[in-house]
């Protein structure tokens, strides 16, 4: 009784517990801004030290040893950081997804540490690997950080994890909607009105904190005509398109995953050195495809290269990009699925304005169309997709035609069998995962929001079959909270505050978004 005292002492309906919230939100935001921000400056000083440092030796064997020498060394480097904080490696954002439900319990500051500077290596490496996942991470980290200083329960770390992975997307992109939804949608899994306001707050925040450092002006200042009602079509065609494609990314990223864990027998050392030596070797031949992708797009923002280029430019970057991100280095696909997306459509622009005789100026709103879809049809994240497109270019002139793409590229891999990028690299972390001790004396308060098709609705909230160890504690219904008695009954759209003890919470949350969630027959929990 004490423990579910002291979980529901800060409760969602107490304004002051709001404000509390809000108070934190702003701190999250500050700090997982300002350690975004510092982690994108070394990124974008990092790829200018490297584009440099290959002209520079570009002809001169001796420098070019050298230059090699050194790129082992930071393979070398890395490797260790990874050993010392193994939470660090690859995207970062399956580990914060896995956090948020109760798998693991990392270690915020070591976490930061290490990918921060394994992050910042990989790119003066020119690894073909992107911030934005490693930020999220950051943004996650930097969140826990300050919650443990703070008096706070663990179900309150949690929404402030949830909102600092938000900030950190927010930060890098200067995208704060899309950072605020990408919790909703992918990070959290749900609704929770807490995380709503807070969310909102803390990527603001981190959103103003990377302006000050970046300036306001959009990621891809690109322009945009409407493309002719009579050419609607067209996006049919380029949506069903990505869908088979990012279907087709998702399947060659996970089969270069499984292939580089047949090596394990290799020190993490010598397949660190071979990534950092392999991507050195490609970069004295085409640099264009090293890095996160952002050489890639200064190509084609104010032309675009011939047809046989992006083909060329379109392969080469996706194959390093599956060689680089399957060996676990520190480093995302977020914004390399982008750069991939706007090559799409770039190529798709390359043959069918000719072929109609449309205004070459419309490439660029398949590109950007492209973007969104591919961003889609890999992380099925469609909201998030559209936002962030959105934000990144400063143009909304393009949001229907986008839409009908964005859904097309979304649907495709769904119905051919393909999982969520992130879910799957998450499901194969936990097969490697060995589990983490759980302190019993904590306990978590979680929401859950009643779906229409919800085969509870209408049971009885004393009777509802949830574990032994958990127990509903109130139901937000249109605003008012209501206590659960014998006589309650779940109604559609209710919000369900349930209690579980941090040491089960894992198996408890499952089985509760089983009942609540999976559309289970009556007859099946009765």
């Amino acid at each position: 009784m004490k423990m579910i005292k002291q979980t529901l002492g800060l409760n969602v309906e107490n304004p002051k517990y709001y404000i509390k919230l809000i108070i934190e939100a702003i701190l999250i935001g500050l700090f997982s801004g300002f350690v975004v921000s510092l982690y994108r400056f070394g990124l974008d000083n990092s790829e200018n030290i490297l584009f440099s440092t290959l002209k520079y030796i570009q002809g001169d064997f001796l420098l070019t040893i050298a230059w090699f020498s050194i790129l082992a060394l930071m393979g070398l480097i890395t490797a260790l950081l990874i050993k010392w904080s193994p939470d660090s490696s690859g995207s970062g954002i399956p580990q914060v997804m896995g956090e948020v439900k109760g798998y693991f319990d990392v270690c915020w500051w070591k976490t930061l540490i290490a990918k921060f500077i394994a992050g910042t290596l990989t790119a003066l490496g020119g690894l073909s690997l992107g911030r934005e996942g490693p930020s999220v991470q950051l943004g996650a980290m930097a969140a826990k950080g300050v919650s443990k200083y703070l008096p706070n329960s663990k179900t309150d770390e949690k929404r402030l994890l949830v909102c600092g992975s938000g900030a950190g997307l927010a930060a890098t992109f200067s995208a704060p909607l899309a950072g605020f939804i990408f919790t909703l949608e992918e990070i959290n899994k749900g609704f929770d009105r807490s995380i709503v306001i807070v969310g909102l707050v803390s990527a603001l925040v981190a959103d103003l904190v990377s302006k000050l450092f970046f300036g306001q002006s959009p990621i891809f200042p690109f322009t945009s005509l409407n493309l002719p009602l009579n050419y609607y079509w067209l996006l049919i065609v380029l949506g069903i398109l990505i869908g088979i494609l990012g279907y087709i990314y998702n399947v060659g990223m996970i089969k270069t995953s499984k292939m580089w864990d047949k090596l394990s027998f290799l020190p993490l050392e010598v397949k660190f050195i071979i990534v950092f030596l392999v991507t050195g070797l490609v970069g004295l031949f085409l640099p264009e495809i090293l890095g996160g992708g952002y050489s890639m797009m200064s190509l084609i923002e104010l032309s675009l290269p011939p047809l046989s280029v992006l083909i060329v430019l379109l392969i080469g970057k996706y194959l390093l990009l599956i060689f680089c991100f399957g060996s676990s280095a520190p480093g995302g696909i977020f914004y390399p699925v982008l750069v991939i997306g706007a090559y799409i459509g770039a190529i798709f622009s390359a043959i069918v304005i000719p072929l109609f005789g449309l205004n070459p100026l419309i490439a660029y709103k398949f590109i950007m169309i492209s973007m969104a879809a591919m961003f889609a049809s890999s992380v099925r994240t469609p909201i998030t997709a559209v936002i962030l497109i959105a934000e990144m270019t400063g143009v909304t002139n393009s949001l229907v035609a986008m839409i009908v793409v964005v859904v097309l590229a979304y649907i495709i891999p769904t119905i051919l069998g393909n999982d969520p990028i992130y879910e799957t690299l998450l499901m194969r972390l936990l097969k490697k995962n060995k589990g983490i001790d759980f302190d019993k004396t904590k306990s978590v308060l979680e929401e859950y929001v009643v779906p229409m098709d919800c085969a509870l609705i209408g049971e009885k909230v004393w009777e509802l079959p949830i574990p032994k160890s958990a127990m509903v504690v109130s139901v937000v219904r249109s605003g008012n909270t209501l206590i659960p008695d014998e006589y309650l009954r779940l109604k559609y759209a209710d919000e369900l505050f349930i209690i579980m003890n941090q040491n089960t919470y894992l198996d408890d949350n499952q089985e509760i978004e089983s009942l609540i969630y999976k559309n289970w027959k009556k007859e099946q929990v009765k």
